[in-house]
């Protein structure tokens, strides 16, 4: 017999958009629960579902309301409780598991009274999260307990939020001390709708705990003001709070009450009313926006804001939570080779863990309009083709775009192209990264996946083209379900950063092979890459081009204007400058000198903000510059760092100047041409100096790790791609005194590399002393502890940068020496490092760079080598101590890598089988 549908009652429907409900799916498809105590609550969180589902029937005992939809990749039952109090929540919590078996945790959101003290300067609409301590789980049920006869002693425990919430709240906050706090994106959102609009809410006044509310009206018009808390002015940007809640049966209305039950406790945030109920029986999170301050001046203006933004909050934090997986019966297995697909660093497939701050709300806002339109639209071009300007905010764009795509369950992949990362640099793992997110993100897309990787096994080690058709076009063409569904968006950005034209047509020519396939293209890049390679090919009526500096230039500088005032402002609360600073005649010379570079406004920022109390010293700096003497933005994008580049060298004078300017070119211009980041411990001992204290007054330019302490491996890299392109161009950067020899600084950094593996490379250099020992028996730690990041860094990219050099090669010289000494050494630790593929390439790469007539030894034996390699680089990878044993021994005599390595066979190899004399005996 069929269960009735049960719809909600009128009273809830406090929606202010009306969305159609898109999908139907089962009860056990639902892993989260969101659970709310009031109307409010409720209209807030259906604000933040980014796609709400058809609802489906429950049983006629069930008395709860559901709102069922999704939150990013999360499918999620919003259940708002009959009653407020902790025995209601108990009750409903337990009959929402019983409906939804595989709700696996869940938040609780709503509204709470704040405890305002001198250690929490909690204001209405801040937002307070549950925290565990040593002395509680985080959630303290204040009116229970044994009745002594001086007062209540508590009882009980009640559990923390589950472990995967927690983690996930240690990966917010930190990304809340790197960037701004990023769940106002979703704030913003909600607040447009006047009834979450903080406007309506009125003033924040904290009145001292001996003064109650006037009786004579609801509201504190008639409440004196002289009995006002003053606190310090702070704007209207909210706070997030973090520690233990106090939660009972009765509203708290009484300061002093208040007051003296927080200190009992130890110190407290909030009361609320639900999450007592709730904690030991259902794993889940408490958050809770603050509409009043539990005393008797309550009143219920601040409620919707306060609702907004613990939604808000509660949004972001289930953003960063990986999906629950419902196990299907009929699914097959995640194999190994789906798991083992290649892909690149920092490709994920939540855009949310990209380190990219996305769009400031309020700009771009035409412009993502015009994407989303195309992204939604039936009819659009397959493919939109953003290009613009160094420095314009394409990438900026681009991670906008795959975090609202993203949010809507409409992303499938994206990757960022960059020449600060190995992975990312080229087109290698391009594909692969692309299947790997596409089976993460789209629905069906691993179960196809699975099956082609199954009928050829072998695909990730054929060309790109091949890889297309099989990993990417054949899978997504195979999906189930309604062909006419919205298409999945990719997002491919800054196509110009990919090495080599050879690499970028070959991509190009990839996209042209869309149509047939539910994908459809947002490609970014600079203006010159669709110039040298048109989509010829493809009819216009299937690409769409845009060019961002075509963009009006007033609303490009309206943009410009809201970033600066924004990060000013920002600056300006957090070293209490003067509310007008720094004037809007100063952001009108700023917006004139960015010319329509976003770059150039975030270098700007970062620089001032590096003065910190001496903010409005460095700003300074920066309006002296007389946009009269600059042409176009590239100028003016060239005196933006031209100024940072002499501001750390004014505490200099004389040959102390130039000691510095010489030490900084040398270290810039090994930054600006690694093939790989590294950290700033790394990147010191590689070059041979203290990285950190020559860089520290470039962080406008530079991302500098702020604490290199706490965070040892965090990368240093190039704020912007811009700059590499300024240092190694004497006519823009010769100037300074600082341009870079990209030739030189390659040679330079090829022999830093010879240096380091010199100094470390040895036979047996992890002390594993058994020749046969696999590499799979050997812990990665051991492995990393004994070859550092700038040691494997070395082995990798020496050849690379010789290569790039235009160095000529000698007999017996450091290159020939080096390898007559450590061949076998450099073979060994690509073999710990699984490279051994890579060294062969790069083994191919030195051969090209030699001239057999100027150096016919060293040519032999290069030559010889890289056949040594050829054959023995899988046994090299799967034990690399036999580099010294089978590899040495099946070589044949006249091997010139066997005659000068032949005496570090080691001795105890019993029963060595006869050697070949000749390679054709090998074959």
């Amino acid at each position: 017999m069929p269960l009735p549908v049960f719809h909600d009652p009128p009273h809830l429907l406090l929606r202010t958009t009306n969305r159609k409900p898109t999908r139907r799916l089962r009860h056990e498809d639902y892993t989260v629960g969101w659970i709310c105590a009031l109307d409010i609550e409720l209209a807030a969180a259906q604000e933040m579902l980014d796609g709400e589902h058809q609802p489906l029937p429950r049983d006629a005992s069930d008395p709860n309301s559901y709102t069922l939809g999704r939150v990013g990749e999360h499918n999620t039952v919003v259940m708002v409780l009959g009653l407020t109090g902790t025995n209601s929540a108990a009750s409903a919590v337990a009959q929402m598991k019983s409906t939804f078996t595989s709700v696996q945790f869940g938040v609780l959101v709503g509204i709470g009274g704040g405890v305002p003290s001198a250690k929490a300067d909690i204001r209405l609409g801040d937002v307070v999260v549950c925290w565990p301590s040593k002395d509680c789980g985080g959630v303290i049920q204040y009116d229970l307990g044994k009745t002594r006869p001086d007062g209540v002693e508590r009882t009980g425990f009640l559990n923390a939020p589950p472990k995967a919430l927690l983690s996930a709240l240690k990966s917010l906050k930190a990304s809340h001390l790197k960037r701004s706090v990023g769940f106002l994106h979703h704030l913003a959102k909600l607040s447009s709708q006047s009834l979450f609009a903080r406007d309506k809410a009125g003033p924040d006044i904290l009145y001292d705990p001996a003064y109650n509310h006037e009786e004579e009206e609801e509201n504190c018009n008639n409440c004196k003001k002289e009995y006002s808390v003053r606190r310090q002015t702070r704007g209207e940007h909210v706070l997030v709070h973090y520690g233990t809640i106090a939660s009972g049966n009765q509203v708290m209305r009484d300061a002093k009450e208040r007051d003296k039950v927080s200190e009992k406790l130890g110190g407290v945030l909030c009361f609320e009313m639900e999450a007592a109920g709730v904690m030991n029986d259902f794993p889940c999170l408490p958050v809770r926006g603050i509409c009043d301050y539990s005393d008797s001046h309550k009143n219920k203006s601040w409620q919707p804001f306060a609702a907004g933004t613990a939604a808000a909050y509660a949004k972001e934090l289930l953003l960063l939570l990986p999906p629950v997986k419902v196990e299907i019966p009929e699914d097959p297995p995640a194999p190994a080779m789906l798991l083992n697909l290649p892909r690149a660093a920092d490709t994920p497939s939540n855009p949310y863990e990209r380190e990219k701050a996305p769009c400031l709300i309020g700009t771009r806002v035409e412009l993502l309009k015009e994407i989303y339109a195309w992204a939604d639209g039936e009819n659009s071009p397959n493919i939109f083709w953003l290009s613009g300007l160094a420095g314009t905010g394409k990438s900026t764009v681009a991670q906008t775009v795959a975090a609202e795509c993203f949010q809507k369950g409409k992303l499938g992949a994206s990757f960022f192209f960059s020449r600060s990362g190995a992975d990312v640099r080229h087109a290698g793992k391009f594909v692969t990264s692309i299947a790997a997110q596409l089976a993460d993100n789209v629905s069906g897309a691993k179960r196809s996946l699975y099956k082609a990787l199954k009928e050829r096994d072998t695909i990730i080690e054929e060309p790109i083209r091949s890889q297309w058709h099989h990993l990417v076009l054949s899978p997504m063409s195979k999906l189930e379900g309604d062909t006419s569904s919205a298409p999945y968006i990719l997002v491919v950005d800054a196509l110009d950063e990919c090495e080599g034209e050879d690499g970028i047509g070959k991509i190009l020519n990839l996209f042209q092979l869309l149509k047939e396939t539910r994908l459809r293209l947002f490609l970014t890049s600079r203006p010159e890459v669709p110039i040298r390679f048109p989509l010829s090919e493809m009819p216009t009526s299937e690409h769409l081009d845009f060019v961002l500096h075509d963009i009006k230039k007033s609303t490009v500088d309206n943009d410009i204007r809201f970033f600066l005032r924004h990060e000013l402002e920002r600056l300006a609360r957090k070293h209490s400058f003067d509310k007008d600073w720094p004037g809007e005649q100063a952001i009108d010379s700023l917006v004139r000198n960015a010319s329509g570079l976003f770059i150039w406004a975030e270098t700007a920022c970062r620089f001032v903000e590096q003065g910190r109390i001496l903010a409005p010293k460095k700003l300074g700096f920066i309006l002296d510059q007389n946009p009269s003497t600059v042409k176009g933005p590239e100028q003016h994008l060239d005196e933006i760092y031209a100024t940072v580049l002499r501001q750390s060298l004014t505490n200099y004078e004389g040959d102390d100047a130039e000691e510095v300017r010489s030490t900084l070119k040398e270290l810039l211009g090994g930054i600006v041409i690694l093939f790989d980041s590294l950290s700033i411990p790394s990147l010191s001992r590689l070059l041979g100096q203290n990285v950190g204290q020559a860089l520290g007054d470039l962080h406008a330019i530079l991302d500098i790790p702020k604490d290199i302490r706490k965070e040892p491996g965090d990368a240093l890299r190039l704020h912007h791609p811009s700059f590499r392109d300024f240092l190694l161009n004497p006519g823009r950067s010769g100037k300074t005194g600082l341009w870079v020899d990209e030739e030189g600084a390659h040679r330079a950094l090829a022999t830093k590399c010879i240096q380091v593996m010199s100094g470390f490379l040895t036979q047996d250099m992890l002390g594993i002393g058994r020749p046969g020992v696999l590499k799979t028996e050997v812990d990665s730690h051991e492995v990393e502890g004994s070859l550092h990041p700038e040691k494997q860094y070395s082995c990798l990219y020496w050849i690379q940068h010789l290569h790039k050099s235009g160095s000529q090669l000698n007999d017996d010289g450091e290159v020939h020496q080096f390898l007559k000494e450590h061949l076998l050494h450099w073979l060994e630790a690509l073999g710990w490092m699984q490279k051994v593929s890579e060294g062969f390439h790069a083994i191919v790469s030195l051969e090209s760079m030699i001239s057999a007539q100027r150096c016919p030894r060293l040519s032999e034996f290069v030559h010889d080598m890289k056949r040594f390699v050829l054959y023995n680089r899988s046994a090299i990878e799967l034990a690399p101590l036999q580099t010294y044993c089978s590899a040495l021994v099946f070589s044949p005599t006249a091997s010139l890598v066997k005659r000068r390595f032949q005496s570090q066979m080691p001795l105890w190899i019993p029963g060595l089988p006869q050697v070949r004399d000749n390679w054709d005996a090998l074959l």
